[in-house]
């Protein structure tokens, strides 16, 4: 059995370093089972900034919160048996009950700022492309807009069907985080390409100046393949107009032969 200690969240350095030097002889004073684990989780809620501020303190046991402060209140309350005795036993000390009210003003306003401009003000732009997910041709087929590398997470992907939006066989992945403040997204449109059909996905995001669209590729033909076809007609004509330059050349040097021949017979 491991002993479970209650410390009010510590907001002062002198605090927090005796709480870790606790935590440290803890360790090795004893062995405990590993499976049995406190948490603490401290939230701050923000509304418009720093005008509205809401503090939680949760004390967590296995898993399963058996005590928590909320500023708006004002006292502590237990979700268990155990969790409402400490509650009122907390509620009486009105030392604790005035450390934790004034969470707000010391720990979360403070903090709100040190990370404003890292949190809410940081913007990074999306990037994208689109693949085809099955062989197209006259049976249904999907294509898939993979957008990724985006923060903050609020973001819009479309599908375009020739400049108009698609609504329907849409479908999306749920937003993923791709571990390093980053979110990704996938939006998968079905459908049965027709001739002279063009599909864009677009992207808009706050870091975006404007949408980012992405123009997926005539069915069945990449864009190196579309540019090995294109440096294929183009060689095809310059060789025909070499053929056609050198016929013509030909054709006047034998016209040119025949007339002095002619010349030479008269003379």
């Amino acid at each position: 059995f491991r002993q479970v200690y209650i410390f009010p969240i510590c907001r002062d350095v002198k605090c927090q370093r005796i709480c870790v030097l606790l935590l440290i002889c803890e360790e090795f004073v004893a062995e405990f089972p590993r499976s049995y684990v406190t948490e603490i989780s401290t939230e701050c809620y923000y509304t418009n900034g720093t005008e509205q501020v809401r503090f939680f303190d949760r004390y967590i046991y296995n898993k399963k919160e058996y005590l928590y402060f909320d500023s708006k209140v004002g006292l502590f309350a237990g979700t268990t048996e155990l969790g409402r005795q400490y509650a009122e036993r907390l509620n009486k000390d009105k030392g604790i009950l005035d450390n934790a009210r004034a969470a707000v003003d010391r720990f979360c306003k403070p903090n709100y700022f040190a990370v404003e401009k890292f949190v809410l003000e940081r913007k990074v732009k999306p990037t994208a492309k689109v693949t085809p997910t099955k062989v197209m041709g006259m049976h249904p087929g999907m294509i898939v807009c993979h957008v990724t590398g985006f923060y903050p997470s609020k973001i819009k992907v479309k599908w375009l069907r020739n400049g108009e939006e698609v609504t329907s066989d849409v479908t999306s992945t749920e937003l993923l985080q791709n571990g390093d403040w980053t979110y990704q997204v996938h939006v998968f449109l079905e459908l049965t390409p027709k001739s002279g059909d063009t599909y864009t996905c677009r992207v808009e995001h706050n870091s975006l100046y404007g949408p980012l669209e992405i123009r997926w590729a005539e069915p069945g033909m990449s864009e190196l393949e579309r540019s090995k076809v294109l440096t294929g007609i183009g060689g095809l004509v310059l060789g025909v107009i070499f053929v056609v330059v050198g016929l013509i050349v030909y054709l006047r040097n034998k016209k040119g032969n025949n007339s002095t021949k002619c010349f030479a017979l008269l003379e």
